[in-house]
């Protein structure tokens, strides 16, 4: 067995085992950096005859893959980095291990990435998203099931949306809540995020109110989960998708957007209306302020945006 067949087979799993357990990924991620391992290993298959071993590899020898990925197979600078980032923790692992000397990716510099500024729905569409007004032409999706079961539907979506736009949380973050994470009393949320790193949000009247409802006619069931569908079970991911997408539909909202630009609209709109950065970082679970920061230039934009329309000498 080849020294690169056995890092596929022994240090790869160990690796993620470790990943698991004291980094605490969660499993997409995992599945993720195995993805990118099985394919750096496919890569340098064809080497093994020229004698190329873990301990052989060197700064060129990652840029050459890199390079490759890029040309190759077209990887765009975010999915470069990615892999780069897996490399990074792999080979840093080893030389912990003892299995490398000295990791050939510390050098290897991450690529800078083109900044997009998140797409973020205005106030009136947010209040429309939340409440869509009734349209002759378009009447809304009608619900199936007993008189109870349309009361508990409507009243669970109304809450999620409420919950969306009042705390920011990711969609993964509302459907993994469990009932002994809500306060309503005080008004906040635990809010378990990435790497099951917990922290405390606030919510509104509004989504107090909505979530109050909600809790009120929730079917019965042993399930923890606060959002549960017909059957009594935790919510899916797709299923909120599904949902927000109905409501873009019955607000007649046609611009592109998804639960996760909620996000983007309560942070931007907190910063809009006097909020600081920190803050919003708090509330968002951003590791670094650098990644809150992008809302200020939204701000900027939109600032822009209304200078040049109302502005007369524009």
């Amino acid at each position: 067995m080849s020294d690169l067949d056995r890092a596929r087979k022994y240090y790869q799993k160990d690796f993620l085992g470790y990943l698991a357990v004291e980094r605490n990924l969660a499993p997409r991620t995992l599945k993720e950096y195995g993805d990118d391992l099985r394919l750096f290993f496919e890569y340098f298959t064809p080497y093994l005859d020229d004698g190329l071993t873990l301990q052989t590899m060197d700064e060129r020898t990652i840029r050459d893959f890199l390079t490759w990925l890029k040309v190759e197979r077209r990887y765009s600078a975010r999915a470069l980095n990615r892999k780069l980032a897996c490399l990074k923790n792999y080979f840093k692992y080893l030389e912990k291990e003892g299995v490398v000397p000295k990791s050939p990716v510390a050098d290897v510099k991450t690529l800078k990435l083109p900044r997009h500024l998140p797409k973020v729905l205005s106030q009136d569409e947010v209040a429309q998203v939340l409440e869509p007004p009734p349209r002759p032409d378009r009447p809304r999706r009608a619900r199936k099931g007993s008189p109870q079961m349309q009361q508990f539907t409507e009243a669970r979506d109304r809450a999620i949306m409420e919950l969306f736009y009042a705390t920011g949380m990711r969609v993964s973050e509302m459907v993994g809540l469990e009932l002994a994470d809500i306060d309503l009393r005080e008004k906040v949320i635990r809010v378990t995020g990435k790497g099951n790193k917990q922290r405390m949000v606030l919510m509104n009247e509004a989504a107090a109110e909505a979530l109050t409802t909600y809790l009120a006619c929730r079917l019965k069931t042993d399930a923890r989960a606060v959002f549960i569908n017909r059957r009594g079970v935790r919510l899916s991911i797709r299923a909120v998708e599904y949902m927000f997408e109905d409501r873009l539909r019955q607000a007649d909202i046609r611009k592109k957007a998804s639960p996760h630009t909620m996000r983007h609209s309560f942070a931007t709109h907190l910063l809009e209306g006097g909020s600081d950065l920190m803050t919003i970082k708090e509330l968002l679970g951003h590791e670094s302020l650098a990644t809150t920061q992008i809302y200020s230039h939204v701000s900027m934009a939109r600032m822009k945006e209304v200078y040049r329309s109302a502005h007369p000498r524009e």
